[in-house]
């Protein structure tokens, strides 16, 4: 985990909590998001994306870490899975467009994580690429 540049220390454990409660353990499949350690491949994919998204994306991580205390009373990665799974829920659902906007790039980047890693292709029995037959 060295090699995280964007995704190390606190805002790699607030990507950790988001991604734990977008893809909680027992839900489509009995592995979640936090059996896996994503955040290396979140990285990867982050830092492929053009400069100004991966220096707004820390922001959108504190924004979501310190706005669930205004919304919850506590920071985001101290809520327990059910409030933080509302709180998202809060988000996504919001009349502001920037807070639909940061939880449809958490979803981008948990969802890509998860389902393009290795683990969890051979859990659905999914191929990557194209396969013609």
């Amino acid at each position: 985990m060295s090699d995280l540049k964007i995704l190390k220390g606190r805002y790699g454990n607030i990507l950790r909590s988001v991604m734990n409660t977008v893809i909680p353990r027992g839900g489509a499949y009995a592995p979640g998001a936090a059996d896996y350690d994503l955040l290396p491949r979140a990285e990867e994919m982050l830092m492929s994306y053009d400069p100004s998204i991966r220096g707004l994306f820390p922001l959108m991580l504190n924004y979501i870490q310190f706005s669930a205390l205004i919304h919850q009373g506590k920071i985001f990665t101290s809520l327990s899975e059910e409030k933080g799974a509302q709180f998202l829920s809060s988000m996504e659902a919001s009349p502001f467009f920037y807070r639909r906007l940061i939880m449809l790039m958490m979803k981008l980047i948990t969802m890509l994580a998860f389902y393009g890693s290795d683990e969890t292709e051979r859990l659905v029995g999914y191929k990557h690429g194209c396969h013609l037959k």
